[in-house]
């Protein structure tokens, strides 16, 4: 192997190293107790070692975010492709979202709950590059309207504005049930959300 590419492996490792202790410290400890001296004591780095990866704990915890993301935009484009209708397609990402909404619940919180105001302008320049990743579900969602408008499934449409209703629709129902304003439990929602939404996307045969 070559010196670079051993370098290479190296980074990426302690990158890995500094990500996943800092997952657990937010998740057990909640993000303003979190430390990076922590950070850095529990990947077995020294302090210095994590600011050359990162200049700051906002921006570690931001890059866990990004890292979760993609698998999220991995799930939904599975979800699209596994799909016989797009009727179907609108569904399992309603389901993909729920699904990776469970599996991360924990850790997400702190970002609502745990980062104080003063915080919020050192991660500006950062959530940035997040609302790129948004944009990715709204063309995997649009994607799926305009198959359903090729196939007939749905009459034609509005595609964007019609896309960014939908994943406003799913996320607001996340963040109703997490303020406690639904009884019900989210994968219950699936079935009532689409039955209001698809009787306006469907096409009237």
């Amino acid at each position: 192997m070559a010196v670079s590419d051993r370098k290479l492996r190296e980074q990426q490792t302690r990158r890995y190293q500094i990500l996943a202790s800092a997952k657990h410290l937010f998740s057990e400890k909640g993000f303003e107790s979190t430390t990076v001296e922590a950070i850095a004591a529990r990947a077995e780095l020294g302090k210095g070692t994590i600011y050359s990866y990162f200049q700051s704990k906002e921006e570690i915890y931001i890059a866990i975010l990004e890292e979760g993301l993609e698998v999220l935009e991995d799930r939904m484009m599975a979800a699209i492709e596994q799909s016989a209708t797009a009727v179907e397609a609108l569904q399992n990402l309603y389901d993909t979202f729920i699904a990776y909404h469970h599996e991360q619940n924990v850790f997400i919180e702190t970002l609502f709950f745990q980062v104080e105001r003063k915080n919020t302008f050192r991660v500006n320049s950062v959530v940035a590059g997040l609302q790129k990743k948004s944009s990715v579900w709204l063309e995997l969602v649009s994607s799926v309207l305009r198959r359903g408008m090729d196939t007939g499934e749905f009459r034609p449409l509005e595609i964007e504005p019609t896309a960014r209703m939908i994943i406003g629709m799913i996320i607001g129902m996340i963040i109703q049930h997490e303020m406690g304003n639904s009884e019900q439990e989210l994968d219950q929602y699936r079935d009532s959300l689409f039955r209001l939404v698809l009787e306006g996307l469907k096409n009237q045969l």
